[in-house]
């Protein structure tokens, strides 16, 4: 390894790995940590990697994963370009384009080895029962996957020689009344946009094609895993939200308000903001003939969201300290899931929620000075 490759491993590739140890660890035990024994964990992954090779649904959700990933690591190496601490990076330009864009290449090779390593597994079990198109499909796949980023990375680092323009993502004309319930549905959607429909992507796909799955093949646990997941998915979107409301709209407080009136806006919010896991679950009322199943995966999504919501009035939490807690969540409400008492999540995540937000509400002091977004 070259001097200038020790250099980004140890100033891009090392901190990237530190920062999302939590998440890292998250997806081993969603992946390796749920089967009761090893041989029942290879097979798991054995159908999931035949799966991604042969159908493709199992493709197009595999590779929307993959770029979901890669998109994270080109939004922490565009951090460290305008970091002031990073300055150093920007010797790189210097190099000639050919050598400037080899040393990046293999940095996003390190950055994504966790998807190239993942991907040469479904190439294996693809050459092993003869897809050979499925193989070459994922090959093709995670070589586009390295150029993209490798050439991303290559032009956020020439652009920090040139003026930076400022920007702006085409905004909503979303018209409603001035309350909390309109000030929040447009920041969500004028704010964070990309984050909103990448989101929805991913969770919309897994959650529709799964739902629509053959009666006989068809797995109420798995489904109830998945779409859990992809409600823990949107932390990210609740972290915001909590924060754009006790920055921006902190004077919100000194209202005349009734607290109740702000708890429902809240549960509106991520209830209108669910509607397309809703929709993509359809299939669990219709295929599977599960009504009453639907019925309490359509309560428990809003009800959760809500109850994350309100923990975050429990502390002033950095968003390392908030994945912590979720992970506890996700864990207590999977094997809640797991047993014939579900039915009793939507009520209970309402009644904690009710419980915390009241006791908690007017107690919390946001500290200006902790940056929790990142």
């Amino acid at each position: 390894m070259s001097t200038t490759d020790s250099i980004l491993q140890r100033s891009v590739t090392a901190p990237f790995n530190r920062r999302h140890a939590g998440f890292f660890l998250f997806v081993f035990f969603l992946l390796f940590g749920l089967q009761p024994n090893f041989k029942q964990t290879l097979e798991f992954h054995y159908v999931i990697l035949n799966g991604i090779a042969s159908s493709a649904n199992f493709f197009f959700i595999a590779v929307l994963t993959w770029f979901l990933y890669a998109g994270k690591t080109i939004h922490f190496f565009n951090g460290c370009v305008k970091n002031k601490a990073y300055t150093f990076l920007q010797h790189l330009n210097a190099l000639s384009p050919g050598k400037r864009f080899f040393h990046l290449l293999l940095l996003q090779l390190q950055l994504l080895a966790p998807v190239l390593c993942y991907g040469l597994a479904v190439v294996i079990v693809a050459v092993i029962n003869h897809h050979i198109a499925g193989a070459i499909a994922v090959m093709f796949t995670l070589a586009g996957l390295c150029v993209f980023t490798s050439t991303t990375a290559n032009f956020l680092l020439q652009k920090t020689n040139q003026p930076t323009l400022k920007t702006r993502l085409p905004s909503f004309p979303l018209h409603f009344r001035g309350n909390l319930f309109s000030f929040l549905l447009k920041f969500i959607f004028n704010e964070q946009f990309i984050v909103l429909l990448l989101l929805k992507l991913i969770t919309f796909s897994c959650l529709y094609f799964f739902a629509k799955t053959d009666a006989q093949v068809f797995e109420d646990r798995m489904l109830w895993l998945l779409y859990l997941t992809s409600l823990a998915g949107h932390s990210i979107l609740i972290y915001r939200n909590h924060h754009f409301l006790e920055t921006k709209m902190l004077f919100y407080r000194n209202l005349p308000e009734k607290p109740l009136i702000t708890l429902l806006s809240l549960l509106g919010i991520y209830t209108i903001v669910l509607i397309p896991e809703i929709w993509a679950l359809k299939g669990v009322a219709i295929q599977q003939h599960a009504v009453m199943n639907y019925v309490w995966m359509i309560l428990t999504g809003p009800s959760l969201l809500l109850l994350l919501h309100c923990l975050l009035y429990t502390d002033d939490m950095k968003m390392e300290g908030f994945l912590q807690l979720l992970f506890g969540v996700w864990i207590v409400t999977l094997f809640f899931s797991l047993s014939s008492n579900r039915w009793l999540m939507p009520l209970i995540f309402l009644g904690m929620a009710v419980f915390i937000f009241f006791s908690s509400y007017y107690k919390y002091e946001k500290n200006m000075e902790v940056e929790g977004l990142e």
